[in-house]
């Protein structure tokens, strides 16, 4: 296979479109009907929100199995089965006629879905495709979740207008169907079974890499570090996402201009993350996941200390240029941390943490505000986390072990 038309480039398309599929219909999608739905099933708005965090705790249960069989039966089906159940949730959402068929629908179907077609058959398959460059295949691959904010609800919106909630949950379906169909088709496990090596080498190219199991990562400080590391950044994350706009709107921005505001945070989103994937060649992940967590925690308080709307703009390009590339650099972390063979497993190990840490921030962010009856709180929380985060990710040094030298390897 020539080099110039190395195929881990269409592993990293295929897990853009995985990516792509998952956030677009678990979050930006859903939060685009909610609205609709929650009129048209004559149930509170509040209620319907309460399933996006039964979703994650569903996420939680089912990721450590999903991790471990891409490991073992490689990603092809995982994503097959990902695009069933997402697609299947969207057609029982369509057919809804209480609230509990929402839960079968998104926090059931569509959430062990979004595990299916998210990091772990996406990312960690992209982390066995390359490793010289994998801080740009990652960055292309995770591209597809910010995407998805950008390309998504605009015509999502145009066909809940035009079909309605029931008929634009239909053509979603078919839209998973197709793209998702693609994306599995298109994958393949590793490059050992065609013959090459990562980065589109010879297998005589090949270097030494760090090599543990999933056992051996369990005994690992990094392993712990980065899971609270970046689920502390994680539960920051989810907060301001869910609650950010309706922050803007207690500020006083005019819906279309706080809706201008996020729509600009997703497209700096999808630019930090091949800019980062550049620094992430040439600086320690942990010092870019850092350097990001730390961006994050500054951007809201910068948010926090000015009324102005020039405050607003400073936040939306600090914090979009530096927290956007949070996704993409946490995954790069675990690749080059722990190695290539192992990756689905260990990540679905650290999943459960992050599923509950997504859940914990919007409901937090909530609580604070019922409480306070502001945002601010809930901001100062999120920025303090995001920067503690950023301080115990960055204390996580890399452990040692490589494939032909590994105190560890095998015990």
């Amino acid at each position: 296979m020539p080099r110039a038309l190395f195929y881990g480039w269409v592993v990293v398309g295929a897990a853009f479109v995985s990516h792509f599929l998952a956030y677009g219909t678990q979050v930006v999608a859903f939060g685009l009907f909610l609205p609709a739905m929650a009129d048209g099933l004559h149930v509170s708005r509040a209620a319907l929100s309460g399933t996006f965090g039964l979703a994650r705790l569903v996420s939680a249960a089912v990721a450590p199995a999903l991790g471990m069989l891409v490991d073992r039966r490689g990603p092809r089906w995982l994503i097959a089965l990902g695009t069933l159940t997402v697609a299947g949730g969207a057609a029982v959402l369509a057919g809804a006629q209480a609230g509990w068929h929402v839960i079968v629908g998104y926090a059931v179907l569509m959430a062990i879905g979004g595990v299916a077609l998210g990091e772990l058959s996406a990312d960690a398959t992209v982390t066995r495709w390359f490793v010289r460059r994998r801080g740009r295949a990652l960055a292309v691959a995770t591209m597809g979740l910010s995407t998805a904010g950008i390309v998504i609800p605009l015509p999502l919106a145009s066909a809940i207008t035009a079909l309605g909630w029931r008929g634009a949950w239909l053509a979603l379906a078919i839209v998973v169907l197709v793209l998702g169909t693609g994306a599995a088709f298109a994958m393949r496990a590793r490059p050992e079974d065609h013959g090459l090596v990562a980065d589109g080498g010879l297998p005589a190219d090949a270097s030494p890499e760090v090599a543990f199991t999933a056992r051996q990562a369990l005994r690992l400080p990094a392993f712990w570090l980065l899971v609270i590391g970046t689920n502390l950044g994680g539960l920051a994350l989810f907060g301001v996402n869910i609650h950010l706009y309706s922050y803007l709107g207690d500020r006083g921005l005019p819906p279309a201009t706080a809706a201008a505001v996020v729509t600009l945070l997703y497209v700096l989103h999808t630019g930090a993350k091949p800019l980062w994937g550049v620094i992430a060649e040439r600086v320690h992940v942990r010092y870019c996941i850092a350097a990001c967590y730390a961006g994050g925690g500054v951007g809201i308080l910068i948010l926090l200390v000015s009324p102005h709307f020039a405050a607003v703009l400073a936040f939306t390009v600090v914090y979009g240029l530096t927290r956007g590339a949070q996704s993409f650099v946490t995954s790069l972390a675990w690749a080059d941390y722990f190695g290539r063979e192992a990756q689905g497993t260990i990540r679905g190990l650290a999943a459960p943490a992050r599923f509950i840490a997504s859940a914990a921030g919007p409901v937090l962010g909530g609580w604070l505000y019922d409480a306070t009856g502001s945002y601010t709180q809930a901001l100062v929380v999120f920025a303090l986390a995001f920067l503690l985060g950023g301080l115990v990710a960055g204390a996580a040094r890399a452990p040692v072990s490589t494939t032909d030298r590994s105190p560890l390897r095998g015990s």
